[in-house]
């Protein structure tokens, strides 16, 4: 039986996927005090119920980005193992990657409303955007510029990304703070980590597409 379809059925499940981690995220707002759904003078059975649901939802969010980044790793694998590289294959797979990502950074600005996150966001999904037109001209499809930096921004993107989701999806508001109603010092450090490890993705990236710039010009 052939199975030489599978790489290319995983690069298009991980489309669906930055889908679903928007959707999720775009559910779980609208459950919160920010869409309206939630007042002060609501009965707490009624409370408990949004906080459950937006929960569920950021989980659900989560779930999709994980398996959309797994789907990254077993399509590489399986298309190398089954000798199953296709162009079809290789033309999407960075779009797939891109749009993971893309759907994932625009949640999180959506929820933490921060300049702290749509600086960096911005120019990830900018450059992203970019790079996606440049590879289909005549002189970006001529360069090939494999790089360590572009590992390693992945690998940053990738912690940043998990570890900004993990408390909106494990830890609700009231459990991140102590009696006196404050943030520990532990939660706020770790988020100021996770953010500038998001800003070191954003750095890598645009110096990574720089380089792929200059490339085209040789």
């Amino acid at each position: 039986m052939d199975f030489k379809w599978i790489p290319n059925a995983l690069t298009i499940a991980r489309c669906a996927f930055a889908g679903l981690v928007i959707w999720g995220i775009w559910n779980a707002e609208l459950s919160g005090v920010a869409a309206g759904a939630v007042t002060p003078d609501m009965p707490p059975e009624d409370l408990l119920r949004h906080t459950v649901m937006q929960q569920l939802w950021y989980q659900f969010a989560l779930l999709g980005f994980l398996s959309g980044a797994l789907t990254d790793f077993l399509d590489g694998y399986l298309a190398r193992k089954l000798k199953a590289q296709s162009r079809f294959g290789v033309w999407l797979d960075p779009i797939a990657d891109k749009l993971l990502v893309g759907a994932a950074l625009l949640g999180l600005a959506m929820v933490l409303k921060t300049w702290l996150i749509y600086l960096p966001a911005a120019a990830i999904i900018g450059r992203d955007v970019f790079m996606t037109w440049l590879r289909t001209t005549p002189a970006g499809k001529a360069v090939v510029d494999p790089s360590n930096l572009a590992k390693w921004k992945t690998g940053f993107e990738m912690a940043a990304i998990i570890g900004l989701m993990l408390p909106l999806a494990f830890a609700p508001a009231d459990m991140a703070a102590d009696a006196s109603g404050a943030t520990p010092l532990v939660f706020v450090i770790g988020s100021y980590m996770l953010v500038g490890l998001l800003w070191v993705a954003a750095a890598l990236s645009l110096i990574t597409g720089w380089r792929y710039i200059r490339a085209t010009r040789r």
